[in-house]
């Protein structure tokens, strides 16, 4: 296993020397999905509420800029939308097992994002592969939560106001690939962003941190266009 290891890590180094040579400045543009989760550790002991994972969509620029060998550093700006999926079902609770119904909500979040990665290129050639880590910066737009009964919405409740945070870091790494169109490069990606900040915050008691643990976490997959601002 260990050789494995070593043999994997070789491999890695030798590519990332190779792409050396080609290394270029590059602008884009990128769009795709995300597939977010509002995490709240607390409510999977209380049962009777729900937070699904949704589907949200993102689009914006980026630039990737060369440092050393097969190392770049890309810098992003991204508009992104998150959905979140609620059920409360009154059905838990043993004194309302009788209650027909079920109460469901939806939070919609508009945000930017400024992510700054690090990508490592593993090869050139037509087709190629690369390694992206890095964080981002995030800043809430808009928040809404829409409330409704058996699926059906009745109201939509702004957010923002009423202690749910404004601004996020989160972590990133992902993956992707790179394909030779002539003009420049047509970009295929995944990358999962793990939230680092609580984004609803309860004000604390003599003291006391009340907050429970709430992030995001996403997958999220992007198709683009990289185009470099010099042919060799």
């Amino acid at each position: 296993m260990k050789n494995l290891r070593n043999a994997f890590i070789a491999a890695i180094i030798l590519l990332a020397f190779q792409a050396q040579a080609q290394a270029q400045v590059k602008i884009g543009l990128a769009g795709g999905i995300n597939s977010s989760q509002f995490n709240i550790p607390l409510t999977k002991d209380l049962g009777v509420l729900n937070i699904n994972r949704g589907t949200g969509t993102t689009v914006g620029a980026f630039a990737t800029v060369p440092l050393y060998g097969a190392l770049s550093v890309r810098t992003e700006a991204n508009y992104m939308v998150r959905n979140y999926a609620v059920k409360i079902d009154p059905s838990q609770f043993e004194k309302t097992q009788d209650i027909p119904f079920n109460l469901t909500a939806n939070l919609k979040s508009k945000y930017y994002e400024i992510p700054v990665l690090l990508q490592v290129d593993l090869g050139q050639g037509p087709v190629g592969a690369y390694l992206l880590g890095g964080a981002a910066l995030s800043g809430y737009l808009n928040s809404q939560l829409g409330v409704g009964i058996l699926g059906t919405q009745l109201v939509r409740i702004p957010i923002n106001n009423i202690g749910f945070r404004k601004t996020e870091f989160s972590a990133i790494g992902g993956a992707g690939m790179r394909v030779d169109i002539g003009f420049g490069d047509l970009i295929l990606e995944g990358r999962y962003q793990a939230g680092l900040t609580d984004l609803v915050t309860v004000p604390a008691l003599q003291g006391v941190n009340l907050t429970p643990k709430n992030r995001n976490n996403s997958f999220v997959f992007k198709a683009g266009v990289a185009i470099p601002l010099s042919r060799k």
